[in-house]
């Protein structure tokens, strides 16, 4: 439904940017790859929190410090921004609740996504509910402009990578923008100039200077999710986990063709334009810009890492060490410890990113997710 919807837009109006286009095949509720609730999201790629709740454990850790950091509020508000089907939110309370008993008290579990894809589950309720202390909240909300005053941290793990992003190609020295129309009954691009001044702006605030015929993507959603984080933050933090690069290495030669990558079925593909719906359609992540931008609305930077290195610094060797010592099979101890191993793979999720911010709060320790030391066991 949504291939029939795009190409009756593009006869309505003509050609429309790729955002728009990647935007529809994303979300479009008719038909957008996020937007069905029965769709099992697993069967097109995996996931850290699907991996090992080792991944969720140690986030705990993380949180319970930024709680007392924060001065230990009565409530203290974790937002997770695209909680699928909630795998993440699990393992982080069950860790709480098991390891930091003070914290779990104080921990108020807010998971929200687009498309919830856990609707019947005892865990939490169908609506955000400030008043209720079930385990976990679900809530339908596209960002978090309907949460206000949050005290805490919003968590968003591979959330912005599927933000839709402008598509250009450098033409003497300049970006030219690309825009999709239908030719002959197929999905064309064409260049011509940007549909917005923010596209160069962007790489021109970046200080990039690229050579022709460089094609890239800029995600301008960004900024509007930053403006977003600052109303809604009163004090707290933001920890953004995703794959993506620092301005001076995701704009580097070798990513000449640009990042765009499409997964259906744990294949990755580089073609946007078939099976429309059908598969997810995502670009790596500018964490320079992200910085920038945050800077620009109130959001300190505080910590960026790889996931390999955050993930140690909060006691990753701790669970490898327990899981030699559980009464499991050869082969069972083998496939857990594969699993485990993944979460600090370069290969596969290690080389992932993880970026701290703040808001309203003058830190006098670094968090620990940024500490090369592990952490106290009183911690969590």
């Amino acid at each position: 439904m949504v291939e029939q919807d795009i190409r009756a837009l593009i006869r309505r109006q003509g050609r429309i940017t790729f955002a728009e286009f990647m935007q529809r095949c994303l979300y479009s509720p008719r038909g957008g790859f996020f937007a069905s609730r029965n769709k099992r999201i697993s069967a097109h790629f995996g996931t850290a929190p699907s991996s090992h709740p080792a991944f969720g454990a140690l986030i705990a850790r993380q949180l319970a410090q930024m709680w007392r950091l924060l001065g230990e509020p009565r409530f203290f508000y974790c937002i997770e921004v695209g909680c699928a089907d909630g795998t993440l939110a699990k393992a982080i309370v069950h860790a709480a609740q098991h390891t930091a008993p003070h914290f779990a008290q104080a921990l108020y579990y807010v998971a929200a996504d687009y498309a919830p894809r856990w609707l019947h589950d005892a865990t939490g309720t169908n609506e955000f509910d400030t008043a209720a202390r079930a385990p976990i909240q679900r809530v339908k909300a596209e960002g978090v402009r309907a949460f206000r005053n949050v005290v805490g941290c919003v968590l968003c793990n591979e959330l912005i990578d599927n933000f839709s992003v402008h598509q250009f190609v450098i033409e003497g020295g300049q970006a030219k923008e690309v825009f999709v129309t239908v030719a002959q009954d197929r999905f064309t691009e064409v260049l011509d100039a940007p549909s917005t001044p923010l596209i160069q702006a962007r790489l021109d605030e970046l200080g990039l200077t690229l050579p022709d015929g460089y094609r890239g993507a800029v995600n301008l959603a960004m900024a509007d999710w930053l403006a977003q984080l600052s109303v809604s933050i009163e004090r707290g933090f933001v920890l953004t986990i995703d794959y993506g690069e620092l301005a001076a290495d995701l704009y580097a030669s070798a990513n000449s063709g640009g990042t765009l990558v499409c997964y259906r079925e744990h294949e990755a593909g580089k073609d946007p334009y078939q099976r429309l719906g059908q598969q997810d359609i995502t670009a790596l992540v500018d964490f320079t810009a992200l910085m920038r931008l945050g800077e620009q609305h109130g959001l300190t930077t505080v910590g960026y890492t790889r996931q390999s290195e955050f993930l140690a610094n909060l006691g990753f060797s701790s669970f490898v060490d327990a899981l030699e010592q559980q009464d499991l099979s050869a082969a069972r101890k083998t496939l857990a410890r594969m699993a485990l191993l993944s979460l600090v793979d370069p290969e596969q999720y290690g080389d992932f990113k993880v970026l701290a911010q703040a808001k309203g709060i003058a830190l006098d320790e670094t968090l620990l997710g940024f500490t090369p030391t592990p952490p106290s066991s009183d911690v969590c």
